[in-house]
C-alpha cells in the first residue's frame, strides 16, 4: 500500500487526488501554422484521476516536449489541487530532472512504470481510445469544414467534449459519472495559491552574461543588469511563457531580464496566426462536436441561473 494506491495487477487509487496518471497521445494532424499546404501533429498531453478517471486537464500542443507537459500539469493543480503521486511512463519528457524537482516542490511523490512493465496504464489507454473513436471523427470532419484551423479551435472543441461527452458519461466501472465520482468524495483537496504555483514550475538555469549585458535564452536575446556582464548568473523562467525572467546570482535576486529591442520602428507587424489560417467556413450543419459546444453553454447558463436564483432565496430569506 502506497500513498492510497495498491499495486496489485488492477490497482485503484482509494480516494481522488491519491494518484494522477499522466500520458501523451498522438491523436491528429492539424493545418501547420507556419507552411501553408501541410500538417502538424497535434499532441494530446492529460493528466487523469487514477479514483473517479476524471481528466483534471487535457490540452493540444503542437510539440511533445517538458515545456507543454509542466504546462498542462499546473492547470490541472490550478483546478484540481495537487495530487499525493503522479504515475507516468519512462518517456523523455517525464523523466526529466526539472519534472522530478517540480514534484518534489510539490511535496508529490513521483513514480515511474517498471521497464517492461506497464502495469495500470491500462486507464489512459481506454480514455485515448475513447477519443479516437468519439472525438478523433468529428475533428477531422470539422478539419475538413475550416472551423477547426488552430490548435486554440482544437482545444475549444476538445474541451465541450470532455465536460459533455466524457466526463457526464457513466463509466462502466463504477457506475457513475467521473464528475460525480469526483465532487462526492470527501477527501480533503491540498491546495496552493497561484502566486506560489509559479515559483514551483520556474525552470532554473545557469547564463553567462556577456560583456554587454545580454544573454541568451531559447535563441532570444536579454538585457541585465549591466554590472552583472562577465559572470554567470541563474535565470528562473517559465519556458511556456517568457514574459518574466528572473535573474539571480549567489542567493541574490537582480532586475527582471528584459527582452532586447532593436527592431526597426517602421517595420509591419507580422500577421498573427488567427489571421494567417482563417478561412471561411462553409454552410453546414452541426455535426456532433460542434453540438457539444452548444450544449456546454447551456449547461454554463443553466448553472450560473440556478447560483443566481439561489443568492436571491438568500437575500429575501428574513
Amino acid at each position: 500500500m502506497n500513498k492510497g494506491w495498491s499495486e496489485f495487477r488492477r490497482f485503484e487509487a482509494t480516494h481522488r487526488n491519491a494518484m494522477w496518471q499522466g500520458d501523451v497521445q498522438h491523436t491528429l494532424h492539424l493545418p501547420h501554422p507556419d507552411k501553408p499546404g501541410k500538417k502538424a501533429m497535434a499532441y494530446l498531453v492529460i493528466f487523469i484521476d487514477d479514483y473517479s478517471r476524471l481528466v483534471v486537464h487535457g490540452q493540444f500542443y503542437f510539440e511533445e516536449r517538458i515545456a507543454r507537459l509542466e504546462d498542462c500539469l499546473k492547470k490541472a493543480v490550478l483546478k484540481h489541487g495537487i495530487p499525493e503521486t503522479i504515475y507516468v511512463d519512462n518517456g523523455s519528457i517525464y523523466s526529466s530532472h526539472h519534472f522530478e524537482r517540480i514534484c518534489g516542490r510539490l511535496g508529490t511523490e513521483l513514480k515511474h512504470t517498471a521497464v517492461g512493465r506497464p502495469q495500470g496504464r491500462g486507464k489512459q489507454e481506454k480514455f485515448f481510445r475513447f477519443v479516437d473513436q468519439s472525438f478523433v471523427p468529428e475533428a477531422y470532419d470539422l478539419i475538413e469544414q475550416g472551423k477547426i484551423q488552430t490548435l486554440s479551435d482544437l482545444n475549444r472543441f476538445f474541451s465541450a467534449w470532455l465536460e459533455i461527452a466524457y466526463h457526464q458519461k457513466i463509466h462502466n466501472s463504477f457506475k457513475q459519472r467521473p464528475i460525480d465520482r469526483y465532487k462526492k468524495d470527501d477527501h480533503p483537496i491540498r491546495t496552493i495559491p497561484p502566486h506560489e504555483l509559479v515559483e514551483v514550475f520556474l525552470l532554473e538555469e545557469t547564463r553567462k552574461v556577456d560583456k554587454t549585458g545580454c544573454i541568451s535564452l531559447f535563441g532570444q536575446t536579454f538585457e541585465v543588469e549591466t554590472k552583472l556582464s562577465g559572470s554567470p548568473v541563474q535565470v528562473r523562467f517559465d519556458p511556456y511563457d517568457l514574459g518574466l525572467i528572473q535573474v539571480w546570482k549567489d542567493g541574490t535576486r537582480y532586475e527582471d531580464a528584459k527582452p532586447l529591442k532593436l527592431r526597426d520602428p517602421k517595420q509591419k507587424p507580422k500577421k498573427s496566426d488567427a489571421e494567417m489560417t482563417q478561412t471561411a467556413s462553409p454552410q453546414t450543419g452541426l455535426n456532433y462536436v460542434e453540438l457539444l459546444i452548444e450544449e456546454q453553454k447551456r449547461q454554463h447558463r443553466e448553472a450560473q441561473s440556478a447560483a443566481l436564483s439561489l443568492a436571491m432565496k438568500e437575500v429575501d430569506r428574513p
